[in-house]
């Protein structure tokens, strides 16, 4: 006979029966826990059939002790027999709700995990600062952590110290990287303290021409340097991401608004909207918004704050000149192209640094490509780099 046959007919039988006292709850209990013996082979047809008939007199047999053969419902009921006979197979039932809503805890963290992980990949993937283009240099963090540069080394801005770093950002003269103790180490031109950095711990850094701004562990921003135009005058409130300019500073806010300081100039003046990531350039901005599509403001020499159209996974604003990540991971450049500065590769890339009047960028390999000028080896990156690739 099918299960589930054996089930309703039980079920009916002593439900109908005249003897039944039992809430229909706990007989229901027992016909469950009854099934569960059927389906796990712990009683056969034979069981059954016995159960069957006494069911007719309104008694329940105890398939599982034989020694208290029979009893009559009332009586099962009366005196917790009910608990008696099934406790192992409901103590089994429990046990298994149980492990059910842990498994399905662990789903709950795994998925939260997911998501936290996944907005951290979002993060780098719109602030992959592990490469960095200054004026006549370039920086980048090796897989092993390390930073290497290339181009000009005129005030050691090109001679990185040793350690471990997580990102780095390159400027004028000077190049400032986080490790991965949180700390921030600076080295070449120090002529109004842009490279000596506070003693906190910090998620990023940015470096401007003369001032460098930080964001710390607690979202909010620190800056150092020269602060003649208020570049270093950074607003309250907790920040997603940072980006310095040469004189002006930019962040996304924890709201995804966009909120910059230094000249006035440099503030959006357009209706409100929600950004993913900003690259402060030399006079000028741009940003992703968070449907992929770019929003550019300030000086808008050569074009290069007139964003063509299309998605984009992020935006790099250089001197005159600007390049952003398109959906399909090529690169597009306009502005300025006078030092080739804006006719990027085909192929496929992971993040790009406009500079001054060159770019570089990492292929989806972790290779480094750059193009533009070249007049002190700045976008001639070491033949055997391999840049870190953040997963």
């Amino acid at each position: 006979m099918k299960l589930i046959i054996h089930i309703l007919v039980l079920s009916s039988l002593i439900l109908s029966s005249p003897s039944v006292r039992a809430s229909a709850s706990d007989t229901n209990t027992y016909i469950a826990a009854l099934a569960h013996l059927l389906e796990q082979k712990t009683i056969g047809d034979a069981e059954l059939v016995t159960m069957l008939e006494a069911a007719e007199d309104g008694k329940i047999v105890n398939p599982i002790r034989p020694v208290r053969a029979e009893t009559s419902v009332e009586h099962f009921v009366a005196n917790n027999a009910l608990e008696d006979l099934l406790q192992g197979e409901i103590d089994a039932v429990r046990v298994a709700s149980w492990a059910e809503e842990k498994i399905k805890e662990q789903d709950r963290l795994r998925k939260k995990r997911k998501q936290t992980q996944d907005e951290t990949k979002e993060l780098w993937k719109d602030s992959p600062t592990v490469l960095s283009t200054g004026v006549d240099h370039s920086c980048a963090v090796t897989t092993d952590g390390t930073v290497r540069c290339w181009g000009s080394n005129r005030y050691g801005q090109a001679t990185p110290p040793p350690g471990v770093f997580r990102s780095v950002s390159s400027t004028l003269y000077s190049t400032c990287g986080v490790m991965v103790d949180g700390t921030i180490k600076c080295w070449g031109h120090n002529s109004i303290g842009q490279s000596t950095a506070p003693a906190d711990a910090f998620e990023s850094v940015a470096a401007g021409s003369l001032h460098t701004c930080g964001l710390k562990v607690d979202g909010t921003v620190k800056c150092w340097g020269d602060n003649y135009l208020d570049q270093c005058s950074a607003p309250p409130g907790v920040f997603r991401s940072i980006s310095a300019g040469n004189t002006h500073t930019c962040g996304v806010k924890v709201d995804r608004a966009i909120e910059c300081w230094g000249p006035k100039a440099f503030n959006r003046s357009t209706a409100p909207a929600i950004f993913r990531s900003v690259s402060a350039g030399g006079r000028h901005n741009c940003a992703v918004k968070v449907d992929g599509t770019l929003e550019c403001w300030g000086d808008d020499s050569y074009g290069k704050s007139i964003p063509p159209h299309g998605v984009f996974l992020y935006v790099a604003a250089g001197g005159e000149h600007t390049c952003g990540i398109k959906a399909d991971s090529t690169v597009e450049c306009w502005g300025e192209h006078g030092w080739g500065q804006s006719k990027a590769p085909p192929g496929g890339f992971r993040s790009v640094s406009a500079g001054a009047a060159h770019t570089c960028g990492v292929k989806v390999d972790g290779t480094v490509r750059c193009w533009g000028r070249n007049n002190e080896g700045q976008s001639s990156p070491p033949g055997d780099l391999i840049v870190l690739m953040r997963e």
